[in-house]
């Protein structure tokens, strides 16, 4: 799928597809701090336009958040253009951390693991012609 738009930040590489699904993937080696997280979400506003969008999300290898990063996630989802997230796991201990994620935090905007990303993007379909207007 051909990327209209794109941002990278230090930590994602982040862009928006022809369909309007947007991709968001974590560079190998990232550790997100709570400062990485605010730049993070500046190139979501900015990728967006502060739509609401959904995405798929992937990770290279040895991703990791601190503990800061990972209290703060929902205090920023309301802040969010994400409306939905599909989250694609390539291994065991990815799909454990997302799963582990959904039950504790309990994202307030749709969260699903998926471990095909032909499938997280089919899913995220199903939100771009229900998006709301921008109520941010």
């Amino acid at each position: 799928m051909k990327d209209r738009k794109l941002v990278e930040t230090n930590v994602s590489i982040l862009s928006i597809n022809q369909y309007g699904v947007g991709l968001m993937h974590f560079k190998d080696g990232a550790t997100i701090d709570i400062a990485e997280q605010m730049e993070h979400l500046q190139g979501l506003i900015k990728l967006t336009d502060n739509n609401p969008t959904p995405f798929v999300i992937t990770a290279g290898n040895y991703v990791s958040f601190t503990k800061e990063a990972k209290e703060n996630a929902l205090l920023l989802e309301k802040n969010s253009p994400i409306c939905a997230s599909a989250i694609v796991v390539n291994n065991l201990a990815y799909r454990l951390i997302a799963d582990f994620y959904i039950k504790i935090q309990k994202p307030k905007t749709p969260y699903k693991t998926f471990s095909n990303k032909d499938k997280a993007f089919e899913w995220c379909m199903g939100f771009v012609n229900n998006r709301a207007p921008n109520l941010f």
